[in-house]
């Protein structure tokens, strides 16, 4: 677990995650075309490194996120984090400890570290139903400040835009309201705590 400042990407491991299969479908086209005399040989090989590097932006990224962020989560509870609830959207882990006021992070393009903070660092919660001026949304989130940093945690997101009275939405919000009163319930925690460390 990490305590130092909040860091929603790693930039060495977002670029990697971009730049080696572009990489490494240049260099297989340029070495294929010239060490291997069947163009059809070299063609599949081409086909299948190309849409290898496809299946690792769709699928894999995400799969290895999901994989370190449970390590991680298994690691919060054995140091005796209480996860009262835990929120697993797109591109962030919200876990919230409501019994000692703290908040586990874990993000989708910096997924080796996890980042605790006490609840009662954050400035600022709120829902965002995202309602666009015709009426429906096609987001809804929770949002919360850290240190002047804005985490915002989706809920639900689409390439449509849905009714506000549509179910999805409807779950969507309830979803981010019970993250926000749990937040604040560990918020409340905090600020017990620290009074009591004070006396």
């Amino acid at each position: 677990m990490e305590t130092q400042k909040i860091q929603k990407v790693n930039p060495l491991y977002l670029l990697a995650n971009i730049f080696i299969p572009i990489l490494a479908i240049v260099l297989v086209s340029v070495l294929g075309v010239r060490l291997i005399p069947d163009s059809g040989v070299s063609a599949v090989i081409i086909m299948i490194v190309f849409f290898g590097s496809i299946f690792w932006w769709a699928i894999g990224i995400g799969k290895v996120y999901e994989k370190k962020r449970e390590a991680k989560l298994k690691e919060l509870d054995a140091k005796g984090f209480t996860r009262n609830h835990t929120f697993n959207a797109d591109g962030c882990t919200v876990a919230v400890d409501a019994v000692h006021g703290s908040i586990a992070m874990i993000f989708k393009w910096n997924p080796s570290q996890c980042f605790v903070i006490p609840a009662n660092k954050v400035g600022k919660m709120w829902v965002d139903d995202g309602k666009t001026p015709l009426g429906g949304t096609s987001r809804v989130s929770f949002l919360f400040m850290v240190d002047e940093m804005k985490i915002r945690v989706n809920t639900f997101t689409s390439n449509k835009v849905w009714s506000m009275k549509s179910n999805y939405v409807l779950e969507a919000l309830s979803k981010a309201d019970m993250m926000i009163e749990t937040l604040k319930t560990a918020y409340n925690a905090a600020q017990g705590n620290a009074g009591a460390n004070m006396q």
